[in-house]
């Protein structure tokens, strides 16, 4: 079975500088190992996982890398194709569009659904596109995907490798032990008048044995017909200087929405990794705010793992980790600088003024079969932004969290993919949640992911 993995992984060689389809099976074996405590030198604040520039093709020559594939749910089909090209070692460009019949049934997927068919498919998309220039230390890079900034695998506040995709062009300088990166993206919008954008800075240390340290800014800003701000676009720059002193390039636009947020992961054992985040949208300092009743707009996760087991072809870990976002967190005045993309979160899935604790284990055995098993509970209050993404909040007061009248979920979730080829995998996935409004529901996928792959040198 380690010819099985050693082949799945050549067969990626020439990939570089882009982020993985989550539906990869090199994503999956990435996060597994990285929570094993394994490769740790390769673990990063800066998200989603992509491929490693050192296994880079060393010629002059144009690589082309194509695959064609089905992903099947059930009822629900999925045709996409994933390409990428290298052009001497450090130029590169991918692209990986997906057709599908049910768009609601595949995760990040964001196309819009069409009242007519055409063949059988009603909506289409382009999940990662783009063109990048990479070499040891810099990474330079225009398209479309996301950013997912934080410690730990699955645990990430402000911005996760689960979001729609949007479009950025983003600069990663990596100096050894000490990397920076920006980068500067377009939202998309349900109001045509009103422009939305995105832009992050973040300084990550990682002494590449067993701690990562992370400070990151994000803000999202938008306005009327508004261009893209020049002050914002300024990668050695602040939020709050940009505001403060009256910066922004169109007056009446009003602030943006800034976050900051810290985050740390450090391998205690070869066998036991601990990450946290810790993110505040507003931070109540002024006297006069805290005697108005203002409260603390804030985030955190912290996730354990252990792993007893890791060979060259067995991984088997268990976690633990609790996720908590604040009532008015990642919403803003201007509803338009809330942090979601198509109506959905741009971090954490389950959105604001909810909480999370769950258990769960995830399992690489012989190389090809991979699951994963979790129970959990969330509560989730009645200000959560997925059901009201571009209002704005009417006031910072602080109160009970989560709000309003709680929805509480237990739920048992499960996944296993088993790689019967290098091209070829069946999927199987349940979850059943139990919730304090007498609704009970149980969802069982099965389907299968198979692709032809397509090399060539030129």
């Amino acid at each position: 079975m380690t010819k099985f993995i050693i082949a799945i992984i050549s067969a990626h060689i020439i990939l570089q500088s882009q982020e993985i389809p989550n539906e990869f099976y090199q994503f999956q074996l990435e996060k597994l190992q990285i929570d094993a405590g394994m490769d740790w030198a390769r673990n990063t604040t800066f998200g989603p996982i992509r491929f490693n520039y050192d296994e880079r093709p060393n010629d002059d020559s144009l690589h082309i890398e194509t695959r064609f594939g089905l992903n099947q749910k059930n009822d629900a089909l999925a045709i996409y194709a994933y390409s990428h090209f290298t052009f001497k070692s450090n130029f590169h460009g991918y692209l990986y569009p997906r057709v599908v019949n049910q768009p609601d049934s595949f995760e990040r997927y964001s196309g819009v659904p069409r009242d007519i068919e055409r063949a059988g498919f009603s909506s289409g998309e382009t999940d990662l596109s783009g063109i990048s220039y990479e070499n040891h230390w810099m990474i330079l890079q225009f398209g479309r995907g996301r950013q997912s900034w934080g410690a730990g695998n699955d645990i990430q506040l402000a911005l996760s490798e689960n979001s729609p995709a949007y479009d950025y062009g983003m600069l990663n300088l990596d100096f050894g032990k000490l990397k920076v990166r920006y980068f500067h993206g377009y939202l998309e919008t349900d109001t045509l008048s009103y422009n939305r954008y995105i832009t992050g800075r973040s300084i990550e240390w990682n002494n590449q044995k067993s701690l990562v340290l992370g400070l990151s800014e994000i803000v999202v800003y938008s306005g009327q017909y508004r261009p893209i701000d020049f002050a914002y676009f300024n990668p050695i720059s602040t939020h709050l200087e940009i505001e403060l002193n009256e910066r922004q390039n169109l007056e009446g636009t009003g602030s943006g929405n800034g976050v900051w947020q810290i985050s740390a992961d450090w391998l205690i054992r070869n066998n036991i990794r601990i990450s946290g985040n810790y993110l505040f949208d507003e931070f109540v300092l002024d006297k006069e705010q805290k005697q108005e009743g203002k409260g603390h707009g804030r985030a955190h996760s912290l996730k354990g793992v252990y792993t007893p087991i890791k060979t060259q072809n067995a991984i088997y870990s268990f976690y633990l980790s609790n996720i908590s976002v604040g009532t008015h967190t990642f919403k803003h005045q201007s509803g338009y600088n809330n942090f979601v993309q198509r109506n959905k979160p741009l971090g954490w899935s389950v959105g604001s003024d909810s909480r999370e604790i769950n258990l769960g284990v995830n399992a690489l055995y012989h190389s090809n079969l991979i699951t994963n098993i979790e129970v959990g509970q969330k509560e989730i209050g009645e200000k959560n932004i997925i059901e009201s993404p571009y209002d704005g909040y009417t006031d910072y007061l602080a109160g009970p969290f989560p709000s309003g009248n709680v929805e509480n979920i237990l739920y048992v979730c499960g996944r296993l993919q088993w790689w019967w080829k290098q091209n070829l995998s069946l999927i199987t996935e349940l979850e059943y949640n139990d919730s304090n409004r007498n609704n009970r529901e149980f969802q069982f996928n099965i389907g299968v992911d198979i692709f032809y792959p397509f090399n060539k040198k030129i």
